[in-house]
């Protein structure tokens, strides 16, 4: 059970840092929306960048 959470959480931490890095490509780029914008900024706080 412990094995599952740990992957899970693992699978999960994977997704936000490609969704981070997604946005942030997508941003140096000027292609953002706003929400996709907002999203970054609670992604970039969340995962301690700047």
């Amino acid at each position: 059970m412990i094995k599952d959470i740990t992957k899970d959480i693992s699978e999960s931490l994977t997704f936000l840092l490609k969704e981070y890095k997604r946005l942030k490509k997508k941003k140096e780029m000027n292609k953002i929306s706003n929400s996709e914008n907002e999203t970054l900024k609670k992604l970039s706080s969340f995962l301690g960048k700047k």
